[in-house]
């Protein structure tokens, strides 16, 4: 039962996420922040990386490159998963001003929706929360905001893996 909710996650967050590409393809794409614009999602981290929160894993899914739902916000999202239906889903945001990052930032209302979430010091500040089966992280540096979440049945065990992945993406980020 539970590789079925798995798979059903999968599926339904890949046609979210086809459907916020195609719905943003008009849209302006001059518009960018941080000249971020050559995010290649699947390449931000390395296999080994990978490794520490996903053993075993694919060498990713690009979910989305560019455009969102949001005007004045460009989302990049790789997607990892292995043969136990285990995923491992990294997104990058980056808003044109502060009036999108408002939008899209870590906000303190995790940690009150979330009683163990764990306030962090990467980047600008961030969070790490969720449940020991599905853990999550959201930080940010400037108008960049970086979203982790692994779904797994250890993914609680995997918190300082997770802000070790942060980091290294917010150092290249910059």
């Amino acid at each position: 039962m539970k590789k079925l909710q798995y798979i059903l996650y999968f599926i339904g967050f890949f046609i979210f996420a086809v459907t916020m590409v195609r719905g943003n393809a008009d849209k302006d794409k001059n518009i960018r922040s941080n000249n971020l614009t050559d995010i290649v999602p699947c390449k931000l981290l390395t296999s080994e990386q990978v490794t520490t929160v996903l053993p075993g894993h694919d060498d990713g899914f690009t979910a989305n490159a560019g455009g969102s739902l949001m005007e004045g916000v460009d989302s990049y999202q790789c997607s990892y998963t292995n043969d136990k239906y285990d995923l491992f889903t990294v997104i990058v945001h980056v808003a044109t001003n502060q009036e999108q990052f408002d939008w899209i930032k870590p906000k303190k209302s995790i940690s009150e929706m979330y009683e163990d979430a764990v306030k962090l010091s990467v980047g600008d500040g961030g969070w790490l929360y969720g449940e020991q089966d599905d853990m999550k992280l959201k930080a940010s540096i400037g108008y960049t905001v970086i979203e982790l979440e692994l779904m797994s049945q250890n993914a609680g065990e995997k918190g300082d893996a997770m802000v070790g992945l942060a980091k290294i993406l917010i150092s290249k980020l910059k």
